[in-house]
């Protein structure tokens, strides 16, 4: 067999064994190292840009759009119920975020840690107050690459969340442990 036969046999073995563990051939390729991201976390909204390093990491940063809905209000006893779940705090920030692909990526099973940092406003005995927001936690999914450039993450995890307004530690501000949930969707170029 000559020198190309055999490169052309050993790349079809590659495509054929990649398809029958689920990874698509371009998830083997690094040659799209950025991708434009839609953040939709369980309390923020947002659009960043994630750079990737290798076929196992990635960082990501994402402005943020944050209304902590579990506390704000009073879904399921998820958070609301602790405080009086009739709360207006939002605001904006940043999250930045690894993820890291044990298997190689970008789909499949990730890990990613986080952090994120807002500037908040809320209503405190009638009046607007200024304050701040943070969170760190972790969360673990899977990706999906749809064709050759979008990519959907979809994760859970833990975080622990505080936030602080002028006028106190009472309502509207809280801190604790909170679930994570992920879904974001990524074009990768």
């Amino acid at each position: 067999m000559g020198s190309r036969k055999k490169a052309k046999a050993a790349s079809t073995f590659a495509a054929l064994v990649a398809l029958a563990v689920g990874v698509r051939p371009s998830t083997l390729r690094a040659d799209t190292p950025n991708v434009v991201v839609a953040d939709l976390g369980l309390h923020v909204v947002g659009v960043g840009y994630e750079r990737v390093f290798s076929d196992r990491w990635s960082a990501q940063a994402a402005a943020e759009f944050y209304s902590p809905w579990t506390v704000n209000r009073d879904f399921l006893g998820l958070g609301g119920s602790r405080w009086d779940g009739t709360q207006d705090l939002a605001g904006g920030g940043l999250r930045v975020r690894a993820f890291f692909t044990p298997l190689g990526g970008p789909g499949g099973l990730f890990v990613s840690p986080f952090v994120q940092a807002m500037a908040v406003r809320a209503t405190v005995r009638g009046e607007a107050e200024g304050g701040a927001a943070w969170a760190a936690g972790a969360a673990a999914g899977y990706g999906f690459l749809l064709g050759e450039r979008v990519l959907l993450r979809l994760g859970a995890g833990a975080q622990y969340h505080a936030a602080r307004v002028r006028g106190g530690d009472e309502p509207p501000g809280f801190s604790g442990l909170f679930p994570h949930l992920d879904l974001n969707v990524g074009y990768r170029f």
